[in-house]
C-alpha cells in the first residue's frame, strides 16, 4: 500500500471531497503543483484548472476549479478551499 494522506476540497456551500489519497496535482499560480504523503508544510494560491486526486484505492478523481482558492498542506493533511468546483 502506498503512503497516503487526508485530502479535502471545500467550497463555500459544501465539502466536495474528503478522503485518503496518495497524490494530488493542483493548478497553482506558478504552475501545476504535486503533493505526496509526508510533504513539507505548504501554502499556495490556486487558480482555475484541473485538480487530480489519486485515491488510496487506486481510483483517480478529477475536479475542475472554476475560480481562485487556497491550498494548505500540513501534517499529512491537504485542504483546498475553492470558490467553485465541478466534476
Amino acid at each position: 500500500m502506498a503512503n497516503t494522506f487526508r485530502a479535502r476540497i471545500i467550497t463555500p456551500s459544501e465539502t466536495v471531497f474528503h478522503g485518503m489519497v496518495s497524490s494530488i496535482i493542483v493548478p497553482a499560480e506558478t504552475g501545476y503543483l504535486g503533493v505526496l504523503a509526508n510533504h513539507a508544510p505548504l501554502a499556495a494560491n490556486i487558480v482555475s484548472g484541473k485538480i487530480t486526486l489519486r485515491e488510496d484505492s487506486g481510483k483517480t478523481a478529477i475536479f475542475y476549479s472554476k475560480g481562485e482558492g487556497f491550498l494548505e498542506v500540513l501534517e499529512n493533511n491537504a485542504t483546498l478551499l475553492l470558490d467553485s468546483v465541478t466534476t
